[in-house]
């Protein structure tokens, strides 16, 4: 008895569950129905004035000397307005580029505080009622919290995947700890009401097993709009997805003792009991049948693509990286590339940036100062050593943010491609830049770099690569928002 007490002590701690010294709340009522008209009564749309009285209210009722359902009420009326007021920071940290600029900082950094308070709200119901008797009501009102809690975590956690930063030392540790207690108590797939979620029911194992699956889907090569695609999905899919304590073939698992997100079964792991698997392949084989996407938002076959190369195995590195010093030149975005091999130069801005490591099929690159917002995973690019200029293509397959610059890896494509000029449909067209990559030894095909828009397979093309020919583009290899590689077969 002792020693359970020890352990649900130490959870509380490592929570920063915090001890009930207040008797009031400052700006507000405790009462449900009052804290209610004065939510209403405040400015969701202007969040510097609706965040702060907000943020207040947040840090006061953890605090608060009042009874557990009490609590639950009031937090149940605070989290439909923070998610509201969540959604209208969003436009001002989404979409723009990789190094945003302070104001849109400022922004993410509300929206973390935000949802850290909801979490420790929260975890303040849970800590108490996990240290009593856990009757019906009290085991329903016990996994309520604590789904809420791991919700607003994972929505925490989630903002760093959306910006491509590392999360905060501490961050994953929290979400195990929450997940870990719940399992303790076998709350983590009791069934609750959430009118913020699809179908209005989640659970702890639902909303933690939707952060795993966002998490191991290589988030960092994916673009702002297709993680919350990702994301929106995943809250379904985990609904269908166990994580096990024994599955010795499954791809990914994940330390429930460490401070790390899901890691592929190749990883080293040595803290067995504390480990959990859940396997991905049969969510990746639903996709390539053309499920299971949300019927009212579909995925791109861009994401689709991308998902089944993630989750259908973790893929080795092909060779071993080595660290290189010196600077690069690097030009982005198919038009510049064309100039660059095409003519040798060209009008486009040329960028510097420090090599960091090399390996037989890339570069990791670091970007320092501001960045364009043609810089994004899935660009293409074209770089050169600064000492001997030698232009070689690549594709951006992965950014990460760390501090005042922004890290890339570099894929080279080979270096056998060249430029070329297609027109699409009418041959009287203007003829378009596109990168040719001739046919390897053997059977292969020719295969073809064109924009994403306006192409796909099936189209007609006239190929200007010295006397003109009329083609037709195959299946698809490879894609992003900007650039897609294609076979080519004959016209007929």
């Amino acid at each position: 008895m002792e020693e359970a007490r020890q352990t649900e002590s130490a959870w509380e701690v490592r929570l920063g569950v915090p001890e009930p010294e207040l008797d009031k709340l400052s700006l507000a009522s405790a009462r449900p129905r009052r804290l209610r008209a004065w939510l209403d009564a405040l400015p969701i749309g202007d969040p510097h004035r609706g965040a702060p009285p907000l943020l207040t209210l947040l840090d006061e009722l953890p605090r608060l000397r009042v009874d557990g359902r009490r609590r639950l009420a009031l937090l149940e009326e605070i989290r439909p307005r923070l998610r509201q007021l969540a959604y209208t920071l969003e436009s001002r940290y989404l979409n723009l580029p990789l190094m945003p600029p302070e104001r849109a900082l400022q922004a993410a950094a509300l929206s973390h505080r935000l949802f850290q308070g909801l979490a420790i709200g929260y975890q303040s119901v849970a800590a108490p009622l996990l240290r009593g008797k856990l009757n019906r009501p009290e085991r329903q009102a016990a996994a309520t919290a604590l789904q809420r809690a791991m919700d607003a975590r994972a929505q925490d956690l989630f903002l760093h995947m959306l910006l491509y930063k590392e999360p905060p030392a501490g961050t994953w540790q929290v979400l195990h700890n929450l997940y870990a207690e719940a399992e303790r108590h076998a709350l983590e797939a009791l069934t609750v009401s959430d009118p913020e979620l699809p179908g209005e029911e989640g659970a702890v194992l639902i909303a933690y097993g939707r952060l795993l699956l966002t998490a191991s889907a290589q988030p960092n090569q994916l673009r702002q709009p297709a993680l919350m695609a990702l994301y929106r999905a995943a809250a379904h899919w985990a609904r269908w997805m166990p994580l096990l304590a024994d599955a010795a073939d499954a791809p990914f698992h994940v330390d429930l003792q460490s401070d790390a997100g899901p890691q592929a079964l190749s990883a080293r792991a040595d803290n067995g009991q504390a480990l959990r698997y859940f396997d991905t392949r049969p969510l990746a084989a639903a996709l390539a049948e053309g499920g299971p996407g949300h019927r009212s938002r579909p995925l791109s076959d861009i994401l689709s693509h991308h998902l089944r190369w993630a989750w259908l195995g973790p893929r080795e590195r092909r060779g071993p990286r080595r660290p290189v010093d010196g600077e690069m030149l690097l030009c982005l975005g198919l038009d510049a590339v064309h100039r660059r091999l095409d003519q040798g130069e060209g009008d486009e801005p040329l960028h510097r940036v420090r090599r960091v490591d090399h390996g037989d099929g890339g570069y990791c690159l670091e970007w320092r100062g501001g960045t364009p917002n043609t810089l994004r995973a899935g660009g293409l690019l074209a770089l050169s050593p600064m000492e001997q200029p030698q232009w070689r293509v690549g594709e951006i397959r992965w950014v990460a943010w760390l501090g005042d610059a922004v890290r890339l890896g570099v894929a080279l494509l080979p270096e056998t491609l060249r430029p070329v000029r297609v027109s699409a449909g009418d041959p009287n067209a203007w003829p378009a830049p596109a990168l040719l990559v001739p046919s390897p030894e053997g059977d292969d095909p020719e295969t073809l770099v064109v924009p994403t828009t306006g192409y796909r397979s099936g189209t007609r093309l006239t190929l200007w690569d010295g006397p003109p020919r009329d083609t037709r583009l195959g299946v698809r290899l490879a894609g992003s928002p900007d650039i897609a590689q294609y076979t080519l077969r004959p016209a007929v």
